[in-house]
């Protein structure tokens, strides 16, 4: 239902999923590893294990409700799952139990992945063909201010300045954030208006029959399942670095959260003009074109972050990666719009955001693996393990080499 409410309902949900992701993604990860001594390897599993569950899961899921069910009753029975399965995390982590908070993170971190299956499609809903851009770029600028404000929210609990449940002042951040993504998740769980379908759906078994038929389509579009490769191969290297920045960050410069946060502020404000520049630049010069400059300039900063020795360069180079960082997800968005098919766009665009969210795959294995096999190198082993992500940028590169090239788009005006 195409409505300015509706739109603003579903910014505002991406605006409060951010929470959650932002604080969990900083405190947790440094509380499991460096605080209660958890091997990299088993907090790297979760990311890899929820991946796996939701390859295995997202597409029956997506039947089962298109002939059952609307998308936001999906929606909303995942979030409730992500509110309890984090808070059961937080609860374990505030008295100290550290396994069980790790199990309890993988359920959580899987449901909010399911989540975004019902949340992106309502996309078409709510926004015209000619405006669903725009409208996403929207929900991209929402999601980052509540990354924004998630940080200032939890620095206080992080610092010890404030205290409400008598934990350690990184687990006393979990809970807060939980409470801010259930608050502002409310009015799109209970407001949004969602179309019921007036023509009567295949029944699953013939929708999955179309499914494989389609599937089996798109593997002969020039250029397409090689995108979609280098989309994994640079996103699984891109978030694999990303989930473990800040023990990272503790590990090889050994800097207080409050600078964490600041870093993190920096990338994030980056990321936004990042994004917002390369899709210009994208426009004027074409998609592929733009989408190997992105990836020759993570080859360039893996081993960079990697190497750096002057802390000041270090920040340098950080705040310029988050341009890197907002205009890989820009550009790979809009390079795959010029190489879906007309008749099966948004079935392409499916496998898209499945490959978007289940890439954290590869590189958590590798990362873990590295940093606990080398556990006599000290800090080094995350440079090392930091390094190693090119691996898998080089794969990305060789991939994208196979992707016709595209026609920037000429507007005339």
């Amino acid at each position: 239902m195409n409505t300015k409410r509706n739109v603003l309902l579903w910014i505002l949900y991406d605006f409060a999923n951010s929470f959650v992701q932002i604080v969990f993604f900083l405190y947790f990860a440094q509380w499991v590893v460096i605080d209660r001594g958890v091997a990299d390897v088993y907090f790297n599993l979760a990311f890899a294990v929820s991946a796996i569950f939701l390859l295995l899961s997202a597409p029956f899921v997506g039947l089962a409700l298109d002939s059952n069910l609307r998308r936001i009753t999906g929606l909303r029975f995942t979030t409730l799952l992500v509110v309890v399965f984090y808070a059961l995390c937080a609860f374990s982590a505030i008295t100290g139990l550290e396994i069980v908070a790790l199990i309890f993170f993988t359920m959580g971190l899987y449901a909010y992945l399911l989540s975004f299956t019902f949340y992106t499609p309502l996309l078409n809903a709510i926004a015209s063909s000619e405006k669903r851009g725009f409208v996403s770029g929207l929900g991209i600028l929402g999601h980052y201010t509540g990354q924004c404000l998630g940080l200032i929210l939890a620095l206080p609990f992080a610092l010890g300045t404030v205290s409400l449940f008598g934990g350690d002042s990184r687990t006393e951040t979990l809970l807060p954030a939980i409470m801010a993504f259930l608050v502002f998740s409310l009015p799109m769980l209970c407001l949004f208006k969602e179309s019921i379908p007036t023509t009567p759906l295949p029944k699953t078994g013939a929708k999955l029959k179309l499914l494989i038929n389609e599937t089996k389509e798109l593997r002969l579009v020039p250029g397409l399942v090689f995108f979609l490769l280098a989309y994994f191969f640079m996103t699984d290297a891109i978030l694999t670095a990303s989930n473990n920045f800040p023990i990272f960050l503790e590990q090889v410069w050994q800097i207080s959260d409050q600078t964490k946060t600041y870093i993190l502020l920096g990338i994030i404000l980056t990321s936004g003009i990042g994004g917002l520049m390369s899709g210009f630049v994208s426009d004027l010069i074409g998609h592929k074109k733009t989408m190997m400059g992105v990836v020759i300039g993570w080859i360039v900063i893996f081993p960079l972050l990697a190497l750096v020795k002057d802390f000041t360069l270090f920040i340098i180079l950080t705040t310029g990666l988050g341009f890197w960082f907002g205009a890989h997800f820009t550009v790979s968005r809009s390079l795959m719009a010029t190489l879906a098919p007309v008749h099966n766009y948004h079935l392409a665009f499916s496998y898209f955001s499945l490959v978007e969210r289940a890439a954290s795959f590869a590189g958590p294995l590798l990362w873990g693996f590295t940093v606990t096999m080398m556990v006599d190198s000290g800090p080094g082993r995350y440079q090392v393990a930091m390094f190693a992500m090119t691996f898998f940028v080089v794969m990305a590169f060789m991939c994208l080499l196979r992707v016709k090239n595209t026609v920037p788009l000429i507007i005339n005006r």
